[in-house]
């Protein structure tokens, strides 16, 4: 009795049930000299995007396409070294990163850069992070993570939770829904046309004003602030609770929490 014809299925079986190898593609500029470089790689509505920097901003933008289109202007050190962006395809989603080239010794030296542009499908759930650069995201509807410790966070038109973290620099949003955890720390927090969706809203800074108009307040308030005045729309809220430097309030038909803190500025809720 032959083996070959059970063995072949066998392995077409496994190969079949076999998950699908990470597809990489590799962007580093030959020549040291400003270039732009873009690339298109396909991306399921639903899936994960991460993307990682280190000198360069990150802006992403929706769009009604189930793929990603990566654009990078790179800019090379001062020793002629490019950053090397690696684009990798999984079955989890996509990671982009910017892997730059490691400095040791004295003398004046500075990194390459890239700053990243993407256009991503609408639905995504997105994790973006740099260094030295700001991070943008508008029109995606799924959760989002923003993180850069020298730059600002904008975010727009946004239909699901988030969370935006910077050291220095402001928080800027617009017509977010969902769940807000915001903290930065030498720097302002601005928001217009937010809801939290029962979800609750957190917003923390230093040295910095906090502004935000929220639809619907439903929930628990309470603001903080040590240098700086407290101002909100009582109308509405019940056990009300005005202190020196704390402001707490409760606004009927939900429960969550509306947590505000600065140590160095004013508070305004709309």
């Amino acid at each position: 009795m032959s083996l070959t014809h059970p063995l072949a299925a066998a392995v077409a079986a496994v190969l079949l049930w076999a998950p699908l190898a990470a597809q990489t593609q590799v962007i580093q500029p030959i020549k040291a000299e400003k270039t732009t470089e873009t690339r298109t790689v396909p991306l399921a509505a639903g899936s994960t995007l991460k993307v990682k920097n280190v000198n360069g901003f990150i802006h992403v933008e929706a769009w009604d396409r189930d793929e990603v289109q990566f654009t990078g202007e790179f800019k090379p050190s001062s020793r002629d070294e490019q950053v090397k962006v690696v684009l990798e395809s999984g079955k989890n989603g996509l990671e982009i990163r910017g892997e730059y080239p490691k400095h040791n010794g004295w003398g004046s030296y500075q990194g390459p850069q890239c700053q990243m542009t993407l256009k991503v499908p609408r639905r995504v759930v997105s994790s973006l992070e740099t260094v030295n650069g700001e991070v943008a995201l508008s029109g995606t509807r799924g959760a989002a993570s923003l993180t850069t410790v020298n730059g600002g966070v904008r975010a727009m038109d946004l239909g699901d939770s988030l969370q935006a973290t910077t050291v220095n620099g402001a928080v800027t949003l617009e017509r977010v829904q969902g769940g807000l955890t915001i903290q930065t720390v030498n720097g302002t927090i601005k928001g217009t046309g937010l809801d939290g969706l029962g979800r609750g809203v957190k917003a923390e800074t230093v040295n910095g004003t906090i502004h935000l108009q929220i639809a619907g307040l439903k929930g628990h308030l309470t603001a903080t602030t040590l240098n700086g005045g407290i101002t909100f729309k009582a109308k509405g809220a019940e056990q009300v609770e005005v202190a020196k430097r704390r402001v707490t309030a409760t606004f009927p038909g939900g429960d969550q929490d509306i947590h505000l803190s600065t140590v160095n500025g004013a508070i305004t809720l709309d």
